[in-house]
């Protein structure tokens, strides 16, 4: 427990009457300072015999940079609080303070900054008596984390990829493999109408996989001390993820901060996306740059190698600027 400035001024106030009374006699100053003397007292029982403060925090969900989210609390109290919260580079604001009495919930608006997955607080919950004078601090450590997403910017210019997509899962639509009943997510243009019509129910026609293999993609960043190449190397990496996953090809991925086996769809999207979010800078084994199908390097400059042919990412994505 510390006493507030108010709670100073009040002790050096009581002192200097006591001090001035015992010198001069002056019986008002005693009359003055007794009271005050009581209010310390006071302010003194009633903080030490309060509760400690019951916080829950609610951690937002991922995000992308540049997107914002409401960090909440729901504190349970037994009269004012001063609530004060940090947060790490890669958020914003960096604090936040407010009050509340009693129990109550408490949100504000955070902004994604940078990628990563960043540590939240300390939380500091200050509580004084109904005089203001005396006040305890209490800090609450977190081990939750807010997770923050690469920048995934669309690959406009898919020509590079073309053949990778075309040997990696496409059908060959001359290559006959069965007729089987119609399933909801089936493309119509697979409809086998003149089955179709002769028993009534819907048909789709099957076809052969030239090849089922899932496409590796391999990323790789050189350090630099502030992080930008790994930034660089990851928002890469997650675009042409999601491109290789919306065009409907597996994809197994090896990066400095681990692997993820081959897989589809919005499970494995987000898998990806939240090991792309804490890879660190560094490199991969030499055998999975071997058997990359797709590599990227980012050192000062990002560039991706498809099967032996290299591109820049900008132009991948039109030129434009990519936010790391």
């Amino acid at each position: 427990m510390r006493p507030t400035r108010r709670g100073v001024v009040a002790g050096l106030a009581t002192l200097g009457a006591f001090v001035a009374g015992a010198t001069f006699g002056a019986r008002a100053l005693n009359a003055v300072a007794a009271p005050a003397l009581v209010a310390l007292g006071y302010a003194l029982v009633a903080v030490w015999r309060a509760d400690r403060p019951g916080v829950e925090r609610l951690v937002p969900p991922p995000g992308h940079p540049g997107e914002t989210r409401q960090m909440r609390f729901n504190v349970d109290a037994g009269g004012r609080v001063e609530l004060e919260d940090r947060l790490p580079n890669g958020l914003r604001p960096r604090t936040y303070a407010a009050a509340i009495t009693g129990a109550g919930h408490v949100e504000y608006e955070m902004e994604y900054a940078r990628r990563g997955a960043h540590d939240i607080g300390p939380l500091s919950l200050r509580i004084t008596d109904p005089l203001g004078l005396i006040a305890e601090t209490y800090r609450y450590e977190s081990d939750k984390h807010v997770l923050v997403y690469p920048t995934v910017t669309p690959i406009t210019d898919g020509t590079p990829l073309a053949r990778l997509v075309d040997q990696a899962g496409m059908p060959d639509r001359q290559a006959f493999d069965r007729l089987r009943e119609y399933a909801p997510g089936d493309s119509l243009r697979d409809v086998n109408w003149k089955t179709t019509a002769k028993y009534g129910d819907m048909v789709v026609t099957e076809f052969a996989a030239e090849d089922q293999g899932a496409v590796s993609v391999v990323g790789e960043a050189t350090a630099d001390g502030t992080g930008e190449n790994a930034d660089a190397m990851a928002g890469a990496v997650a675009s042409l993820v999601v491109f290789l996953l919306d065009m409907g090809i597996e994809v197994e991925l090896v990066v400095p901060g681990g692997e993820l086996e081959a897989g589809l769809g919005d499970t494995h999207r987000q898998a990806a996306l939240d090991l792309l979010a804490r890879t660190p800078p560094g490199r991969v084994s030499d055998e999975a740059v071997a058997r990359a199908d797709v590599h990227v390097l980012a050192d000062g400059e990002t560039n991706v190698d498809v099967r032996g042919i290299g591109v820049e990412y900008t132009d991948l994505v039109g030129g434009r600027e990519v936010a790391a």
